[in-house]
């Protein structure tokens, strides 16, 4: 007994170090009451002295009567149910351990909780007996209760998902059951001592395995989190709903989002809690996790949400179900709204901007030509001719200011690459040129765009080839995780000073545009490209994608 009172305090040392760790504070209060009980019963078989015992029973009783009320407290907080324990709820557990109190200091005046006490000489050891009156089995009661509803909230955790968290549980669950048999078995008389009260003894078992857990499985700085609390604080709103599409819970957010009560949504079609979802029930029963939007109307103003629906697990009770999760983004939403309005806006003005520009070439290029018949002196002739190259860059420019405008306005697509390969012969007037096709059965996730990539290599290799060229080769082959294609001639190539800059805007013969676009239209999806060829053996563009951006044709998905 006396090293069960060792082991004791010092667990309340260590608690008492750590007591700003809130499922720390309930264990230092389980392991105060449970060193005042040893010490008490351990100076009891020390003395015999009635007056001095009763004085001792008095100071013991109150570690007695505090020990199951700290263990409940100790698996609410373990549980994640320490919210329930306010200033005005733990008040309320120590009022029949009040009263039984009151009853222990006064009962020479009653003998309503003990009988009758007498000392009894047992092997060289005096043992206090202890008979039991009517207000001790009342509160025995209570502390079982007490014990009892731990043991069964501490149990619905032996048969959580994480191994670690099971095996604190078995910790705290077989730690409480030892005092508490021991204790059963003195209350009514079971053992082969019946007069010893081995409770005390029994707690240095129950803390042996409490400081295994804390050195061992991490026991109060690895605490589980109650998902059931995790529900009810999350700010998300979320529905559980059967096959049926009737809603089974749903938490305080969900409730503030339909704008109805728990106990009038269960059981009602999921549609009619939130209309806006009606639309949208063949989504629901889906198998397979879905994601969208919905815009809900309450009091005059639009709220966004984003909708995760997941269906339930196989192991869930409820098959064939699902969860519904619904994300405010009504912030992000207005956002987006008013940057696609302001885009809009630019858009528009810039539209207008260059149908106004290009009017004014045509104009300018009329007068051009007019002035072009009146000139007579060579230098104003060779003038003229600069002031048409310079109008025709322009409009090259405000040409690619239009394709540019078009970039990312639409959400990348899965798009054939053979099928783009023949666009490039209506894009492009290749002429003689022979332009072989062996892409292979390859789609490619890229911006809407993407033909105008092919267009734009073809057409520079049909321009800057040179009497050289005779054909053009795009193929595909697939390179670890990522799909390599190359489109390659047979021309005059590409000077090594030009490589470095080949893909920066406004670097080239022309406008310098059109490699620049190239980049930019391939980079929205991460897709790269790159210029491999040798000197003198034609230009070779490779074009790197990488995993999740490409797939063969059979593996479509509708």
């Amino acid at each position: 007994m006396l090293v069960s009172g060792i082991v004791s305090a010092l667990l309340t040392v260590v608690a008492w170090q750590n007591r700003s760790i809130p499922i720390i504070r309930p264990f230092l209060f389980l392991m105060v009451a449970e060193t005042v009980w040893i010490f008490g019963d351990l100076i009891q078989m020390m003395v015999q002295s009635l007056p001095f015992v009763l004085l001792i029973n008095i100071v013991e009783y109150l570690g007695i009567m505090t020990v199951p009320i700290a263990w409940l407290f100790l698996v609410l907080v373990y549980t994640g149910r320490g919210h329930y324990l306010t200033r005005r709820t733990v008040p309320l557990f120590f009022i029949i351990p009040g009263i039984v109190w009151l009853m222990v200091l006064t009962n020479p005046l009653h003998y309503l909780y003990y009988t009758s006490i007498s000392p009894q000489l047992i092997d060289g050891v005096t043992i206090w007996i202890y008979k039991h009156g009517p207000l001790f089995w009342l509160h025995i009661t209570y502390c079982y209760l007490l014990g009892l509803t731990a043991l069964i909230l501490a149990a619905g955790r032996l048969f959580g998902p994480t191994e670690l968290y099971r095996r604190q549980t078995l910790l705290l669950a077989v730690a409480a059951c030892f005092p508490i048999i021991f204790n059963m078995a003195y209350v009514f008389r079971i053992m082969p001592f019946p007069e010893y009260d081995l409770t005390p003894i029994a707690f240095l078992a129950s803390s042996l395995l409490i400081a295994i857990g804390i050195l061992r499985y991490q026991l109060f700085s690895a605490v589980p989190v109650a998902y059931s609390r995790v529900f009810f604080m999350s700010g998300d709103g979320v529905f559980v709903a059967d096959a049926q599409n009737r809603v089974l819970d749903l938490n305080p957010a969900a409730e503030r989002i339909a704008g109805i009560r728990s106990c009038d949504a269960i059981g009602q079609p999921v549609g009619q809690v939130v209309p806006e979802l009606a639309g949208s029930a063949e989504a629901l029963i889906r198998d397979v996790p879905c994601r969208f939007e919905i815009r809900r109307e309450r009091e005059g103003a639009f709220r966004y949400f984003d909708v995760l629906v997941t269906p339930m697990d196989e192991k869930i009770e409820v098959s064939g179900g699902y969860i519904c999760l619904l994300r405010d983004i009504t912030a992000r939403k207005i956002a987006e709204l008013a940057l696609a309005e302001a885009n809009r806006k630019i858009g528009l003005l810039t539209s207008i901007t260059r149908h106004d520009i290009t009017n004014k070439i045509v104009a300018v290029h009329s007068y051009l030509e007019l002035s072009r018949d009146l000139a007579t002196n060579p230098q104003q002739i060779e003038y003229l001719a600069k002031q048409e190259q310079a109008l025709a860059a322009i409009s090259e420019q405000i040409a690619f200011t239009h394709e540019y405008q078009q970039l990312g306005t639409e959400a990348p697509a899965w798009q054939d690459l053979g099928t783009l390969v023949l666009s490039v012969r209506k894009e492009v007037d290749l002429g003689s040129v022979v332009l072989e096709n062996t892409a292979g059965p390859w789609e490619i996730l890229a911006d809407p765009m993407l033909g105008k990539v092919f267009s734009n290599l073809c057409d520079n290799a049909v321009k800057y080839g040179g009497n050289r060229l005779t054909g053009i080769r795009i193929s595909s082959r697939q390179a670890g995780n990522e799909l390599e294609i190359m489109v390659e001639d047979d021309g005059a190539g590409i000077a090594p000073e030009d490589r470095a800059h080949l893909f920066e805007r406004g670097y080239g013969k022309h406008t310098g545009l059109g490699l620049f676009l190239s980049r930019e239209i391939l980079a929205i999806t991460g897709i790269a490209i790159r210029e491999t060829s040798e000197p003198g053996q034609g230009a070779r563009f490779e074009i790197r994608v990488p995993t999740g951006k490409f797939r063969t044709t059979g593996d479509r998905k509708s």
